[in-house]
């Protein structure tokens, strides 16, 4: 396997903030993950993760996005296509616009949307969303958190409903400024991510030949 072929998807940037004990930091969780990457790119085929939590953040984004485009006047909105990379990194954000990037996340209950909103914020998506910002070049960024109805097929068959309550009482945003230093740390990481995919390919191959 050739060097510096992994990017870390800017979704899973937030593996990069661990420190490990391991000789290159890497820690259970990121190695776990570097490990099953190998996998797929090895035998041609990626494990689909499915739960109620996934499907209805698919189920409601286009929803989100023209909540997120009423809420901060940004008129009509249209979920971003392009994929953006680099050296380091890979991702799609789901909004680009007006020199800010937008993250839109669908909290799944009442409970969960009020602890995002009451708590610091969720260090995966400050790191994902440091990435977006990075790829972009753009130096702004919203999480922004919208809770929803939740739709049948996303509960196995129950609808749940919040829209009764006022859409102020169901919004909230945390915003964010383009961090280079997290960004270099996190470019250091790949690096190191590299330097293991590398010895584990060998590892592989000796085994297997």
């Amino acid at each position: 396997m050739e060097s510096n072929t992994f990017k870390m998807r800017a979704s899973q940037a937030g593996l990069l903030s661990t420190n490990g004990k391991d000789a290159l930091g890497l820690g259970n969780s990121l190695t776990s993950y570097l490990k099953r990457w190998y996998a797929e790119q090895k035998y041609g085929n990626r494990e689909e993760i499915h739960s109620k939590y996934l499907d209805k953040g698919i189920n409601c984004e286009a929803e989100a996005i023209d909540v997120i485009a009423e809420r901060l006047g940004l008129g009509l909105l249209e979920k971003n296509e392009l994929h953006f990379s680099d050296e380091y990194f890979r991702g799609t954000p789901d909004i680009v616009v007006n020199d800010l990037v937008i993250d839109a996340k669908c909290s799944w209950s009442a409970e969960t949307f009020l602890d995002s909103i009451t708590s610091p914020i969720n260090k995966d998506y400050e790191a994902q969303l440091q990435v977006y910002m990075h790829l972009t070049g753009i130096k702004k960024a919203k999480l922004v958190y919208v809770l929803l109805d939740t739709p049948a097929e996303a509960n196995y068959g129950n609808d749940i409903f919040y829209s009764h309550m006022p859409i102020n009482e169901r919004f909230y945003s945390f915003e964010l400024e383009y961090d280079p230093a997290m960004i270099h740390q996190m470019q250091n990481k790949v690096n190191n991510c590299n330097l293991f995919l590398n010895e584990y390919d060998q590892r592989i191959k000796q085994l297997l030949g």
